[in-house]
């Protein structure tokens, strides 16, 4: 019984792992945009923020990250 218990707290282990690199990742290349809009309601400034995912900028990242490891000869996208 104990087996099967240590195999799951291994799986749940190298889940939050995985999710821990995911978010990190996302949150280093700055997916996550902040977004500040202002509004004039009767005389009244109001601002408003919002968060929006951009996902083009998370390769544009990774290539940052792997091309000093790789040489940019492997980074081509010429297929």
């Amino acid at each position: 019984m104990s087996n099967n218990r240590s195999g799951l707290f291994k799986a749940m282990l190298a889940l939050s792992l995985m999710l821990f690199v995911i978010l990190f990742v996302v949150f280093k290349s700055g997916a996550v945009e902040k977004r500040t809009t202002t509004k004039v309601v009767d005389g009244v400034t109001q601002e408003s923020q919002s968060y929006t995912f951009n996902a083009g900028k998370i390769p544009l990242y990774l290539k940052s990250i792997v091309a000093p490891v790789t040489g940019s000869q492997a980074l081509t996208d010429d297929k």
